[in-house]
C-alpha cells in the first residue's frame, strides 16, 4: 500500500468540489504557477472539465496570473480507453449478436425463452462479473456449490439451484470460448486490460480523482500503482459526519475510504447540515426514532431549513412541469445566474424545457434523451414501416412531411406530396401499397384532362423513387439473412431516399447515422442470419439505449440527470419528479443471484446502488442555497407515491418545528392564469353569441355547387367557414367502407352498366325489357363483383356492402324495365357548368344520369341514403333536384320535362320527390334567382349566421367554430 502518496480530501455536503479542487491544484503547484500541465484531472463525464477550467482561471487571476497551463482534464472511462490495444475490441452491438447466436446452441439449458432479453440480463451480468474480476469456477459442480453456499443451505439448495448454476456456468464458459476463438474481447474486459498498462503520462507528478462514489478494484490497484510510480493521488468526495454502511447517504465515501484504508477526515457542518443528518439518521443501525430525533434536534438548533427547502406537491405532471417553469423564471428574475433542474423522470424534463422555452429561457440539456425519440430517427421507424407494411398512408406521410425529405426543393416537394395526399390518398381513399396507390394515379390522370393530369407527374416520380428506394429492402422480409447484409441494404436505401445527406445535416440525424454506422461495424462479426423482426427488435434497441444531447447553449438553466449532478454547484436548484418510482427507482434488476449471492461474489449489491443514489440526492440538497423538490400527489386520479427520502424530510421538520416546506406562493401562482408566459395582457374572453360574420366579397367562392348551395341553405355560417375561409376538416383515408363509400360504388356500377367504364364488364347497351332482364341483371352482378373486388380484398367485412347492393338489382332491374317505356338512357356522370346566370360565378354539379323521353330530358339523382322529403324540395329547402335541372338544361340547350330522386335501399328501388312540368319550371327558376339575390347581397357584405337549425348542425364539422353549446 502506498498510503503516504493516497489522500482522501473529504469535503462538507455543502462544498463546491470543483472550486475545492481548484484550490486544491493551485495550492500544490503554488511554488511553479502558471504551470499545472504536471497534474491530471479525472472526472466521471466531460461536461464539469469547462467549469473547472474557468474556476482555475479566476483563482488565478485573484493571485495575479493572467494565463495557466492547465492541467489535463479528462472522463476517467475516456483517458484510460484510448489507449491503444492489441486485441479487437467488440462494443455491445456486436457482443449482442454474438451471444444470441451462442444462445441458439444451447437451447436445452432455457427452453423457448426469449433470446434478445436473455442475452441482454446476461451481458450485464457478464459485464459486472469481469469489471470485479469474478472468476466462476472451472467445474459447473463447484461453482453449484459455491452458489449454495452463498444462498445459505447448501444441501437443500444445490437441486433448486441446479439450472441457475448450470445456465450461468455453461453460458459464461461459452461466451468465453467464443470471444477466444475470435481473438477479441468486450469492452468491459478492453477497460481493464488498459488500466493495466495504464501509467501517468510522461511528466505528471499529481492525479486528482474527483466525484467518483465507487472506485472498482482494478482501479483502486490502478491508482495504487500510480502512487507507488510516484505519482500522487488525491481523491475529492463529499460526506457528512456519519461513518456508516448500509443504505444511508454517508455510505459510499466510507466504503471509498476503507477501500483505500485511509482515515476519515473530520467533516464541518453547520446548522442545515446538521438538519439533514439528523432526518437521515434513520438509517443508520439502532438509531433514535423520528419522534425522538426532531425535537431533539428543535431544542438545539432553530429552524435552519424553511429559508432555504421548499417542497411542491402537485396534483399531476402538468402542474409540476408549470411549478417548476414558473420558480426557474422567479429565480432567474431575482438576478440568480446558474439554476439547476434534477430530474430522472425524462417525460417530465423535455415537459419542462419546452415551457422553459416557450418562455425564451435558454436551456442547457446535459442527459438528453434516447435517440430513439428523436425526429430523425423516427423518420428512420417510419421508412421501415413502409418497407414491411407496404407503405401505410399514415407513415408514407409522416415520412415524407419530416424536415429530412425533400430538403433542397422543401417547396416543391411539399407541394407534391400535397398533391399525393389529397388526389390520391384522400380522393381515391387508398390506404396502402404502393402499387395501390400507383394503380390509382393513373386511373386519375385517365380521367383528368391533359392539362390537369400533368400536376400529377411529380407524384408520380415520387412514388418510382419510393419504389427504387424499397427494392433492396424487400426481399429481407421472407426469411432469413445475414446481419451485415440488412445493414447494408439499409444504408443502401436511405441513399437512394435521399436520407443520407439531410440526417448528416442534423446533429440528432448525424447521430442516427453514426449510430447506425456502429451498428452496421457490428453486424460484421457475426454471420449467422437473423428474420427481419430480430433484426428490426436488435436496431430499435441500438437506437433506444444510445442517447442524444443536443448542442449546447450559454443558457443559465441546465437540465441533468442525478448522476450527472455529482460536482454541480448552482445558485438555485429544483429536484423535479421526486416520487418513488424516480427517487430511489427500481433500478435494473438482474434475474441472476440474489442479493447474498452478489456480495458473496463480489458484485455491487443493490442496497449499494441505493447509497449512492441516496449520497448524490443527499449532496443536492446542500448543492445550492435555494432548493425546491417537486413530486406529484396522484395522476389521472391515481395516488402516486412519494419518495422515502422526501417524505422524510417532511416529516421531520414538521415533527420538529411545526411547520411545512411547502411554498405557499408557489401554490397559488402554479394555478394563477397571471403566471403563464403571454406576448400581452389579454381582456377577458367576450360572451359567446351567435356568430354573425360579414361577408367578404373577396372570399367567395368562384364555383358554387348543388352541395355549396344547400349548405349556403342549410346554414350560412357553415357556408362561410367551409368555403369562404376554406376550413373544411381534411379527409381521412376510411379503412372500412362507409355509406358515403357505398354510395360511390353503386353509382360507379350504373355507370359501367349504362354508359361503359374502362377496364369494367358492359355497358347493356339497349333497353331493359322483360325478355332480356335476366341478362341485364346477370351483367349488373357482374360489373358490381367487379367494382367491391378491391374492397373485399382489403377488408372480407367489406362483404356485406356488396351483398346490399346485390339485393337490390333485381328490382332496379325491374324499375329500369318501367322506366324503358317511356325513357331511353341518355347520358351518365355528366359534369355540367352554368356561367351565364349569376355574374363572376360558375354553377357547376356532376348528374348521376340523364334520360331522354317524348317531352324533352329527364335527370335522375341516385340515393343509396337519406332521401329530402317532396315537401322540403316545394319550400325550395331541398334544392339539389331544380339545381340539376338548371345545369342540365344550360348544358345541353334542351328543355328538361323531369327531375327525380331514385331511392335505393334494402330490396326497392323507389322514385322520389318527383318534379315535372309546370311545378319544375317555376320552382328551377325560383331557385335559381335566390342564389343570384343571395350571391349579391354577400357581395355587399351581408352578414352570414349560424341558424343553430338541430337537422343541419347534427351534421355540422364546424361546431367548434361556431361552438353553438355556449350561445
Amino acid at each position: 500500500m502506498n498510503a503516504e502518496r493516497i489522500e482522501l480530501n473529504l469535503l462538507p455536503y455543502g462544498a463546491d468540489p470543483l472550486a475545492a479542487l481548484a484550490d486544491r491544484l493551485l495550492a500544490d503547484f503554488a511554488d511553479d504557477l502558471p504551470h499545472l500541465d504536471r497534474a491530471l484531472v479525472l472526472l466521471p463525464e466531460a461536461d464539469a472539465a469547462p467549469r473547472l477550467r474557468r474556476l482555475l482561471l479566476e483563482r488565478a487571476a485573484a493571485l495575479g496570473i493572467e494565463a495557466l497551463l492547465g492541467p489535463g482534464i479528462h472522463p476517467l472511462t475516456d483517458w484510460v480507453n484510448r489507449r491503444p490495444l492489441a486485441r479487437r475490441v467488440l462494443d455491445e452491438r456486436a457482443c449482442e449478436l454474438i451471444l444470441v447466436e451462442a444462445l441458439r446452441r444451447h437451447r436445452s439449458l432455457f427452453g423457448q425463452a426469449n433470446l434478445w432479453a436473455l442475452a441482454e440480463s446476461l451481458l450485464q451480468l457478464f459485464g459486472e462479473l469481469t469489471r470485479h474480476r469474478v472468476g466462476l469456477p472451472a467445474n459447473a459442480e463447484d461453482f453449484k456449490r459455491l452458489l449454495a453456499q452463498a444462498y445459505g443451505d447448501a444441501e437443500r439448495s444445490l437441486g433448486a439451484l441446479g439450472m441457475e448454476a448450470r445456465l450461468v456456468h455453461a453460458l459464461w464458459q461459452a461466451w468465453h470460448q467464443e470471444l477466444e476463438t475470435r481473438q477479441c474481447i468486450d469492452s468491459t474486459g478492453a477497460y481493464l486490460l488498459r488500466l493495466v498498462d495504464a501509467d501517468a503520462p510522461p511528466g505528471v507528478e499529481h492525479c486528482y480523482v474527483a466525484g467518483f462514489p465507487r472506485i472498482h478494484e482494478a482501479e483502486h490497484e490502478w491508482l495504487e500503482g500510480l502512487a507507488a510510480g510516484g505519482c500522487a493521488v488525491t481523491l475529492l468526495a463529499q460526506s457528512g459526519p456519519q461513518a456508516t454502511t448500509g443504505a444511508h447517504p454517508d455510505a459510499p465515501p466510507t466504503r471509498l475510504a476503507a477501500h483505500f484504508s485511509l482515515p476519515l477526515p473530520a467533516i464541518p457542518d453547520d446548522p442545515y447540515s446538521r438538519f439533514l443528518d439528523a432526518v437521515f439518521a434513520g438509517y443508520q443501525p439502532d438509531a433514535p426514532t423520528l419522534a425522538e430525533r426532531a425535537p431533539a434536534l428543535a431544542r438545539s438548533t432553530p429552524d435552519p431549513a424553511s429559508a432555504r427547502l421548499f417542497l411542491f406537491a402537485a396534483d399531476g405532471a402538468e402542474q409540476e412541469a408549470r411549478a417548476v417553469d414558473l420558480q426557474v423564471r422567479r429565480w432567474l428574475l431575482e438576478g440568480r445566474r446558474t439554476v439547476a433542474v434534477v430530474t430522472e423522470n425524462r417525460r417530465l424534463a423535455r415537459r419542462i424545457r419546452a415551457l422553459l422555452e416557450r418562455a425564451g429561457v435558454e436551456v442547457r440539456d446535459r442527459a438528453g434523451w434516447a435517440l430513439s425519440t428523436t425526429s430523425a430517427a423516427a423518420a428512420l421507424e417510419r421508412w421501415l414501416e413502409c418497407i414491411e407494411e407496404d407503405f401505410p398512408h399514415s407513415a408514407l406521410l409522416d415520412l415524407l412531411k419530416s424536415p429530412f425529405f425533400g430538403s433542397g426543393r422543401r417547396e416543391r416537394h411539399l407541394a407534391t406530396v400535397y398533391r399525393f395526399e389529397q388526389d390520391i390518398v384522400f380522393h381515391e381513399n387508398v390506404g396502402r401499397g404502393l402499387e395501390a396507390y400507383g394503380q390509382h394515379l393513373a386511373s386519375r390522370r385517365r380521367r383528368l384532362r391533359e392539362n390537369m393530369g400533368q400536376a400529377l407527374n411529380g407524384v408520380e416520380r415520387l412514388l418510382e423513387r419510393l419504389g427504387r428506394a424499397a427494392r433492396p429492402l424487400r426481399p429481407l422480409l421472407e426469411g432469413r439473412h445475414p446481419p451485415a447484409e440488412f445493414m447494408t441494404r439499409l444504408l443502401k436505401s436511405l441513399e437512394q431516399l435521399g436520407l443520407t445527406q439531410a440526417l448528416e445535416r442534423d446533429a440528432a440525424g448525424a447521430a442516427v447515422m453514426a449510430e447506425l454506422t456502429r451498428v452496421h461495424r457490428a453486424a460484421e462479426e457475426e454471420a449467422a442470419p437473423l428474420h427481419w423482426s430480430e433484426w428490426r427488435g436488435w436496431l430499435g434497441q441500438a437506437l433506444e439505449r444510445s442517447h442524444f444531447r443536443p448542442p449546447v447553449s450559454g443558457g443559465p438553466v441546465t437540465l441533468l440527470g442525478l448522476g450527472q449532478s455529482t460536482l454541480g454547484r448552482f445558485d438555485a436548484l429544483v429536484i423535479a419528479g421526486a416520487e418513488r418510482d424516480h427517487l430511489p427507482g427500481g433500478g435494473a434488476e438482474s434475474p441472476f443471484f440474489n442479493e447474498q449471492v452478489r456480495r458473496e461474489l463480489g458484485l455491487v449489491t443493490a442496497e449499494e446502488q441505493l447509497a449512492e443514489r441516496f449520497h448524490q440526492f443527499r449532496r443536492l440538497l446542500q448543492a445550492a442555497p435555494r432548493v425546491l423538490v417537486t413530486y406529484r400527489r396522484e395522476q389521472d386520479g391515481e395516488p402516486v407515491i412519494p419518495s422515502p427520502w422526501v417524505e422524510g424530510l417532511a416529516a421531520f421538520h414538521h415533527l420538529a418545528y411545526g411547520t411545512s416546506l411547502t411554498d405557499p406562493e408557489l401554490a397559488t401562482l402554479a394555478g394563477a392564469p397571471q403566471a403563464e408566459v403571454t406576448d400581452r395582457r389579454a381582456p377577458l374572453p367576450p360572451r359567446e353569441t351567435r356568430p354573425n360574420p360579414a361577408a367578404a366579397a373577396a372570399l367567395l367562392p368562384p364555383r358554387i355547387s348543388a352541395s355549396a348551395y344547400q349548405q349556403l341553405m342549410d346554414c350560412p355560417y357553415q357556408f362561410h367557414a367551409a368555403r369562404m375561409l376554406r376550413l373544411a376538416p381534411p379527409d381521412v383515408v376510411r379503412e372500412a367502407l362507409e355509406k358515403s363509400d357505398y354510395g360511390q360504388r353503386v353509382h360507379r356500377c350504373l355507370e359501367a352498366f349504362h354508359a361503359g367504364v374502362e377496364t369494367l364488364p358492359g355497358p347493356f347497351g339497349r333497353p331493359v325489357t322483360l325478355s332480356n332482364r335476366a341478362e341485364a341483371t346477370a351483367l349488373l352482378e357482374a360489373i358490381s363483383r367487379q367494382v367491391f373486388a378491391e374492397d373485399l380484398a382489403d377488408n372480407f367485412l367489406h362483404r356485406g356492402w356488396l351483398e346490399r347492393w346485390l339485393a337490390v338489382i333485381p328490382a332496379y332491374v325491374e324499375w329500369e324495365v318501367a322506366r324503358s317505356e317511356h325513357w331511353r338512357f341518355e347520358a351518365a356522370e355528366v359534369t355540367a357548368g352554368h356561367d351565364d346566370r349569376i355574374e363572376g360565378v360558375k354553377l357547376e354539379g356532376r348528374l348521376d344520369r340523364i334520360d331522354r323521353g317524348a317531352d324533352g330530358l329527364a335527370v335522375i339523382d341516385y340515393k343509396t341514403g337519406y332521401v329530402p322529403h317532396i315537401d322540403q324540395v316545394l319550400a325550395g329547402e331541398s334544392i339539389q333536384l331544380p339545381f340539376y335541372a338548371a345545369l342540365a338544361e344550360a348544358s345541353t340547350g334542351q328543355p328538361v320535362a323531369r327531375c327525380e330522386y331514385l331511392a335505393l335501399d334494402k330490396t326497392k328501388a323507389d322514385a322520389k320527390a318527383v318534379l315535372e312540368g309546370e311545378e319544375l319550371s317555376e320552382l328551377k327558376e325560383q331557385v335559381t334567382a335566390r342564389l343570384e339575390a343571395v350571391y349579391a347581397a354577400l357581395r355587399q357584405g351581408h352578414p352570414l349566421p349560424a341558424w343553430g337549425d338541430a337537422g343541419s348542425c347534427e351534421r355540422c364539422a364546424m361546431d367548434g367554430l361556431c361552438r353553438r353549446q355556449a350561445w
